[in-house]
């Protein structure tokens, strides 16, 4: 592909979760290029055969793209040093952290030098295929993702804990003094779980009522979280990218997922 295609091709964005499948393309010289849609997984159906029917309802295969990205939407991940991982080593590790789910399952990566660490997450081996017809795939997990938005935006406070909660999925991030301190998923639908875990982080890492910041960010689930946290929490505040890209067409899709706005719009 030659220069000039490479600039009129669109990016081609999809998040997988085991919920539905969202497929954004963008091309960033033409902003009212953006096109958005999502579809809901057939829970009694295969990840790969949702996936299938979802592409072919998308339209967007017969389409050239200029990079395509895929985050994976999960709550099994693990980090470890940067300067200790080895490829070779990554089942072994993956697998020694979470019990076999009777899948064959792709372990993927993102180094995040930032911070030396690296994050371990995987995907369903037959949708690995089948994502590798497509092109070639740059993979990312919500971890790498948020992480990379709070390096790239430094918050004034020096300890905050991020709470990024959609569809039952939180993930916990930790920050004091800018480094990571705890990372961590978990599923669960019901707000009173969510809150219960989340203040006993928060009191395991002895952070404040009073001084220390809850950033929140995500669907419902974050309104929903906000209104209960804040009996416990005095700074509560929320994030989100578009307030530092208040024009971008993006802004305007409902419901698109943070993680994934956030990725289109800090690229």
């Amino acid at each position: 592909m030659n220069k000039e295609t490479t600039q009129l091709s669109p990016t081609l964005s999809i998040r997988i979760s085991t919920d539905g499948f969202c497929f954004c393309t963008y091309l960033p010289q033409q902003p009212d290029s953006v096109k958005y849609s999502y579809h809901e997984c057939d829970k009694t159906t295969s990840l790969s055969a949702n996936f299938e029917t979802a592409w072919e309802e998308s339209k967007l295969s017969n389409q050239k793209y200029s990079n395509i990205q895929v985050i994976v939407s999960s709550t099994e991940f693990t980090t470890i040093p940067s300067n200790y991982d080895s490829n070779e080593d990554y089942a072994t590790i993956y697998n020694s952290c979470f019990p076999p789910s009777g899948k064959s399952l792709k372990i993927l990566s993102n180094k995040l030098s930032a911070h030396n660490l690296t994050v371990l997450f995987a995907i369903d081996e037959e949708l690995h295929e089948q994502l590798c017809e497509i092109g070639e795939v740059n993979y990312y997990s919500p971890v790498s993702i948020i992480l990379g938005y709070l390096t790239r935006y430094p918050r004034e406070e020096k300890k905050h804990l991020t709470a990024y909660l959609h569809n039952g999925k939180s993930l916990l991030i930790a920050i004091e003094n800018e480094r990571p301190i705890l990372i961590n998923g978990f599923t669960s639908e019901e707000t009173e779980d969510q809150l219960y875990y989340l203040l006993c982080i928060w009191n395991e890492l002895e952070f404040s009522q009073l001084e220390d910041t809850l950033l929140l960010c995500g669907d419902t689930h974050a309104d929903a979280m906000e209104m209960s946290a804040k009996n416990f929490i005095r700074n509560i505040k929320r994030i989100n990218p578009r307030e530092q890209f208040r024009s971008n067409l993006l802004n305007k899709i409902e419901n698109i997922p943070f993680d994934l706005q956030t990725l289109l719009l800090c690229e």
